[in-house]
């Protein structure tokens, strides 16, 4: 007969694997918040009830037991579940009980005058053994069968959850347009980001033009809107019908249009800022008078 283990450690064992079985699922299906329904709270509640009752009952069937043995058997039991249960506990697995007399075996090798110690493992050390062995299979189960530790699963489920984060956030917040789109200093630095992202190189990160045209001085290819700005965003959108190597960012989707907004409003900072790139690309198009700094002023 076994010694008894004290019930305020098989009743939170047995909570916590009830717990992390919920866990694995709801984390796995993308379930957390469901994890602290009433529902939930309530089946936890019912359980920890349940192997409350089922525990007296298993001390009682101790105590019935016990009775029936020999007085040799029931002072050994007795004697073993004396004492606080965390001393019992630790000598359980830095003591090996069988082997009381803590005997070592010697091999002799015999031509080399070397003996061998042929000690036992540490309890602790199998104890751990056996644990690695545990979590192992149930690490690979999961990966089998649901989805909590497969990454490839993981992957496709954060991702449909980032979509429809986005699809959530531009439902809520549109995004710009032309009509609705203006020039905006708390977008400068933003949009500067994204300028030296997309279109530095073929303007240079200050605007001042490489393969495309330099954006710092009053000479535009496109004439598309009244207002510069505008004009700025309609061309970031549309492309530029006189210059094809401008794409249309917007249209295509590759750049959204609050993108457009923030990046639009940086060219027009760079465009009417009083100091200018000291070495720029030559004009093209034709000089816009009224879209000059001092004329905007």
């Amino acid at each position: 007969m076994r010694s008894k283990i004290s019930s305020f450690i098989i009743i939170p064992s047995f909570l916590s694997i009830i717990i992390f079985m919920f866990y694995v699922f709801f984390k796995s299906y993308n379930y957390m918040s469901y994890f602290f329904h009433p529902i939930i709270i309530s089946f936890f509640i019912i359980i920890t009830v349940l192997l409350w009752i089922l525990e007296s009952i298993n001390h009682l069937i101790f105590k019935r037991k016990i009775q029936f043995l020999t007085e040799k058997e029931r002072l050994k039991i007795l004697e073993e579940n004396e004492g606080n249960y965390f001393y019992r506990f630790y000598k359980f697995i830095f003591h090996d009980f069988k082997n009381s007399k803590n005997e070592v075996k010697k091999i002799d090798h015999g031509f080399d005058g070397i003996i061998e110690l042929d000690n036992k493992l540490p309890m602790w050390w199998i104890h751990l053994f056996y644990f690695t062995i545990a979590f192992s299979m149930i690490y690979f189960l999961s990966y089998l069968f649901i989805d909590f530790s497969n990454p490839y699963k993981e992957y496709n489920i954060a991702y449909k959850k980032q979509i429809k984060e986005i699809e959530i956030f531009e439902k809520n917040s549109p995004q710009a347009t032309i009509e609705n789109s203006y020039f905006k200093k708390n977008l400068i630095n933003s949009g500067k980001i994204l300028f030296n992202e997309n279109c530095s190189t073929c303007h240079k990160s200050d605007g001042s033009g490489n393969i495309g045209p330099n954006l710092t001085d009053e000479y535009w290819i496109n004439k598309y809107e009244k207002s510069l700005f505008k004009n700025i965003f309609s061309i970031i959108w549309n492309g530029s019908n006189n210059n094809p190597t401008m794409r249309d960012f917007g249209k295509s989707g590759e750049i959204k249009g609050n993108d457009i907004e923030k990046i639009s409003s940086y060219v027009y900072f760079i465009n009417q800022k009083v100091k200018k790139p000291l070495i720029g690309k030559a004009p093209q198009g034709k000089k816009i008078i009224e879209w000059s700094r001092k004329t905007q002023e």
